[in-house]
Parts: C-alpha cells; structure tokens; sequence
C-alpha cells in the first residue's frame, strides 16, 4: 500500500492460512530460503497417499530443495520466482514413466515477513486434461450440424420420467422449438406424440439394458410427416444421449431419384432395340435390356458379370470382343449398317448396330455402350419389294414389246410405212395405234402410212374414231395415211354406222395402196417384160 509523502509506509500483512486453505488445489507458501511457512489440508493429505507425486523436498520435509541442491526436480524457475526475476512459473512433476506427467507446481510470487516467497499449487494435469478434454467434446455437440440431446431417467421403472437435460443450438433449430422450451422438460411434456412412436418407452428400455440403436423415425402427416435417422446411446447412470439428423429432403429426392431410376429402367426395358453396356477391363455386361435377355434366351439378371464368350461360339466372341476393343481405343461410336447375330430362339439375325464409347462419372473408367435394331423382318420387306419392283418392270417392259408388236411399223419404201393391224380392235388398243403411229412417223420420216386392216374381224365407232384420229396426228407430221385391205364385214358396219373417214383415202388391198403410195411419190410402177422391151 502507498501514502503521501512524508508518511510512513503502511504495510497490510495477511496470515496466508486461510487463503491457501480456500484453495482446492494442494498448496503451499516458502519464503525466500526455501522453508515452508505452511501447507493446507489438501497438501497433507496428498502427501499421506501412496500415489503421492515426487516433491523436491527436504528429508525432514520443511524445505523446498532449491538450487544448487540436487533434486530430482529442476526449480531453476522457483528460484528465479524467489529472486524476483519473474513472477509466475510452472514447472512439471515427473511421472511414473508409464505416460505423461500427472502433476505440476505452479508458483505465484508473494512477500513473506517483508521479504520476497513464493505460493506453490500442485495442480493435477490430469484432472486439467478431462476437464480440457470436456470442454472441447462440449464445443464439438455445440458446433455440430446434427441436433444432440441427453435425457435423465428420473425413475427407471417409469419411461414417462425421461427428461431433457440438455440440447445443442442444431437440436433447437431441427425441433424448431427455443431450448427453454424443451429443457428440463419430460419428453411426453415437450413432444407428447413421440409416445405413439414409441420413442421414450425404447429410449427408456436402451438405459436399462446399456446397448445402442440406429433408427429411422418419420412423423405422422399432421406433424409434417418429418423423417429422422437418429443415434441414440447410454451414457452415464440412467442418462441416454440422442443424435439425429432431418432426412425428409434427402427421402424425397431418393424418392424422386428412385422414380426416375424406375421410369428410365422401364424405358431402356421396352426400347424396341437390343441394349448392353460393357465394361472396358474385361468387356463383362454390366447392364442389358430385357430385350437383349430374351433375344439370347436368357432369365433376368443371367448376363450381369458375363463376356460374350460365355454364351456365343469362340470364334464369333472373339471377332466381336476386337471389334469391342477397337471402338473404345477409337473413341468416337462407330455405326454398322448390317451385322449377323445369332439368336438361341430366333435363329440367325441381322441387325443394324452402333457402338458408342462413354466416359464413367469423374474418370472412373470406361464403358461400350452397344445399341442394336434387328431389320431382319424389315430386310425381307426391303427384299420383297425389291423383288416386286423387278417383276414390275419386267412385266412393263413385256407389255411394252407387246404393245409395239400388236401395231407394228414396217417400213417397205423410203418415206413409206406400213402398219398391220390384226385381231380384235378396242379403245386400249386404238389409243396404243396413235402413239407408236406417231413415234414411228417421227423415228422413220415418213411421208405416207398405209394401214392394213386386213386382219382386223370387226370395227365399231370407238375403233373408228381412234383411227382417225391416229391418222390425224400423223397427218400434223406431215404424212398422208391410207387404209386398205377392208373385209365386206367391216366395210358394211362402216356404212351402217354411218362412219365418215372424211379425207382417208381407201385402197383394196397393200399393192394397191402401195401403188398408190409410190404414185404420190412420182413414182411408176413398169412391169418386168415391158422393162424387157
């Protein structure tokens, strides 16, 4: 204590007893030569232990051996705290060399008689440890994302006295309740459906007989049908620690995960192609339609984990286990328009296929994936048809030659043609003797047409009106046409239809019409022995 100036110095002097008797630690107070002055309860007692640590002291015990005497201690650091040289040291306790050290003398610079001493603690490193250990296990739950609570049960024969004794700030905000709320609340207090969960009966049960759980627990619909995985164990006498974590989003996107899993299996299962997928390694499925199963014949699930070898001739698996392994060294999926594949319930097929190479998700290997369409019905079709189309051209062709031959064009004299029509006359026919008359005054440059009917058995209006009109078109052409060789039959039903040929001139027979044809032309007709004369 300091005074003004001029007065004297007041000292206030403590009997250190009592303070080191309040201390819960083992205490004691030296002075500056080391004698111990006093020591509480707590000291003496330690000190008649036999698990007592080792203190650096006098065989008498009522000094501190201070340096330079030998100890097996170094209390370099309490003599610097005695000669004022610092003002707090600790120093550690050697142990019993089966770990680290238990105990330590911590010292706290005092004055002792108006001289310098020192307050020496022997603090238990051990006890300091679990409490340091609990304080960082208590920041560990209160920093935890997952809600952690620990109940009492009061009375081990009644689970309706399980309390809540303690929740971490996750357990407020997943129960949605403030923790003055819920602490020191009974469980049937707080959440009063828990007991038709049963939840406090087993809770109280997992106290009694000791062994932890792992459960699900999911709400009823009028609580939010809110789901939680919860940890529960004992701890303790009659206490149970609960851990748990809020599910119900992760539940529903499983649910909505598993929705599409279904939805995409379903839709791979009924794809109107043959589907696998392979694995790089050793080329085995690791997944193949229900298509590619019956296509084999085989059960679901009987190909996962196969090769190709497993279930096709060698040569074959072979041969496709290469062409396997040059599309995925490729890289790029590979298309091929027609392949044979043998079925064990359809016989031999042939497919259209396209192998893709796939990257796994994060590089994790790579895989084949293999579509393949069976045109084989689809083929046949192709070929059918285009069988069909062959015979259809044929068959034109035959009916085209057929045609040309029922109204030929023969061409007896330059710039004359001579068309003999034979047989039944009808309105196909009549329209087929315009066309090729036409083509053949065309091809042949004729100046005159002679049609010979004399083949033709009968002739109506319809065949007469064709007729005319083929010789009109040819007369456009620049070529006169005559018709000879009429029977008496056709030319009666001439005049009886009252049929006019108009300009068509008539002849009696081919000579005839022939002669009349060089005529025209400016040519004569001499017999040989005039010729001779």
């Amino acid at each position: 204590m300091q005074t003004a100036p001029g007065d004297k110095e007041e000292i206030l002097c403590l009997d250190p007893r009592p303070l080191i008797e309040a201390l819960d630690d083992p205490a004691l107070v030296i002075d500056a030569r080391g004698a111990i002055r006093c020591k509480n309860e707590q000291l003496e007692r330690l000190l008649s232990d036999s698990g007592a640590p080792i203190l650096p002291l006098s065989p008498e015990g009522n000094h501190v051996l201070l340096p330079p005497a030998p100890a097996a201690v170094d209390l370099a650091p309490i003599q610097a705290l005695l000669s004022g040289e610092i003002d707090r040291a600790e120093i550690e306790l050697p142990g019993d060399g089966s770990g680290a050290p238990r105990w330590a003398i911590r010292g706290l610079s005092c004055t002792i008689g108006g001289g310098r001493g020192a307050l020496l603690r022997l603090i238990d490193l051990g006890e300091r440890r679990a409490r340091e250990h609990q304080r960082r296990c208590a920041q560990v739950i209160e920093s935890l994302k997952l809600g952690c609570k620990f109940l009492a049960l009061e009375d081990p024969a009644d689970d309706r006295s399980l309390r809540c004794i303690y929740m971490n700030p996750a357990a407020e905000r997943l129960s949605s309740k403030p923790t003055e709320e819920v602490v020191g609340q009974t469980m049937d207090e707080s959440v009063p459906s828990l007991r038709r969960l049963g939840i406090p009966q087993r809770l109280a049960e997992q106290i009694r007989s000791g062994r932890a759980t792992e459960d699900e627990v999911v709400f009823p619909p009028e609580e939010g049908s809110r789901a939680f995985t919860t940890w529960s164990f004992p701890v303790g006498e009659r206490c149970i620690a609960v851990i748990y974590d809020d599910i119900t989003q992760r539940r529903a996107t499983e649910a909505s995960l598993e929705g599409t899993r279904v939805l995409l299996d379903a839709i791979i299962d009924n794809l109107p192609l043959l589907l696998f997928v392979k694995e790089e390694a050793e080329l085995r499925y690791v997944r193949v339609n229900k298509r590619f199963e019956e296509f084999h014949g085989h059960a679901p699930g009987e190909l996962l984990g196969k090769r190709v070898a497993d279930y096709m001739p060698k040569e074959l698996a072979a041969k496709i286990d290469a062409e396997s392994r040059a599309v995925l060294a490729g890289g790029v999926p590979v298309e091929i328009p027609e392949i044979h594949i043998p079925s064990s319930l359809l016989g031999p097929r042939i497919g259209h296929a396209r192998w893709i190479p796939m990257e796994a998700a994060e590089g994790k290997g790579r895989y084949l994936l293999g579509l393949i369409e069976d045109v084989t019905e689809r083929k046949k079709i192709e070929d059918a048809k285009r069988h069909e189309a062959i015979l259809l051209e044929t068959q034109r062709r035959l009916l085209e030659l057929i045609q040309e031959l029922s109204t030929p064009s023969i061409p007896i004299h330059p710039g004359i043609l001579v068309v003999p029509l034979v047989g039944q006359m009808d309105s196909s026919r009549g329209a087929q003797l315009m066309e090729s008359l036409v083509r053949a005054v065309e091809r042949h440059q004729a100046e005159f047409v002679i049609i010979d009917i004399t083949g033709v058995t009968s002739v109506d209006t319809a065949v007469a009106s064709h007729l005319l009109q083929a010789t009109r078109a040819a007369r456009l052409l620049g070529a006169e046409c005559s018709v000879v060789g009429a029977s008496p039959g056709v030319a009666r039903t001439v005049i009886e239809l009252g049929i006019e040929l108009g300009q068509l001139s008539t002849h009696r027979d081919l000579q005839a019409g022939f002669r009349y044809a060089l005529a025209r032309k400016g040519h004569r007709i001499t017999p040989r022995a005039a010729r001779r004369d």
